[in-house]
């Protein structure tokens, strides 16, 4: 048993008859997860890498195809392992939030702080405008820690996500396993 809390032992595998070599006759299983389901299901997670790597080489142009990746693993693991449909679906949606969520904030921010910057432009020479250029730069440079902030956070929330769920701990998105478990209560048609 380790000392360490929270890290989880394997189980003990009992050796086949007939097996002398000494190999086990399965992998692991950690709290009946095997070491293989955790692979996938922290790769699931860990692929927000991927998505925020295509951000940046593309300027947020192909980002939409960073998600299929837990996409594919929650479809290859469907009706095999509960635990990897659970994790990527999860890891999907988060990443699908993210981007939808930094889209909204790149188009209503550059609309407000179009507007705003305009305005305060045209009002300096009633010099109105004045008071309002130290507002506008500070919601400008507000916007531009957003725009920034937002990304590595949820990168940072994945990468955490892929560590618990390698350890084999089921790991929940706040607000996204929340709507998933909604989904799912829903009566049927």
């Amino acid at each position: 048993m380790s000392d360490i809390p929270g890290v989880l032992e394997p189980e003990a595998v009992e050796e086949k008859p007939g097996n002398e070599t000494g190999a086990v006759a399965s992998p692991p299983v950690y709290l009946g997860v095997t070491r293989q389901e955790m692979t996938w299901a922290a790769l699931a997670h860990i692929s927000i890498l991927v998505t925020v790597l295509l951000g940046l080489m593309t300027g947020g142009i192909v980002v939409v195809l960073g998600p299929i990746i837990p996409a594919i693993i929650w479809y290859a693991y469907r009706g095999k392992s509960a635990y990897v449909v659970d994790q990527a679906r999860q890891a999907t949606l988060f990443q699908v939030a993210g981007i939808v969520a930094i889209l909204a904030l790149a188009i209503v921010g550059a609309v407000v702080i179009a507007i705003g910057w305009v305005v305060s432009g045209l009002l300096v020479f009633v010099l109105v405008g004045l008071i309002l250029l130290p507002v506008m730069l500070m919601v400008t440079l507000l916007w531009g820690v957003a725009m920034v902030g937002l990304p590595i956070a949820q990168m940072i929330y994945g990468c955490y996500a892929a560590l618990e769920t390698y350890n084999g701990r089921p790991f929940r998105y706040r607000w996204v396993a929340d709507l998933i478990d909604r989904y799912l209560t829903q009566p049927g048609p």
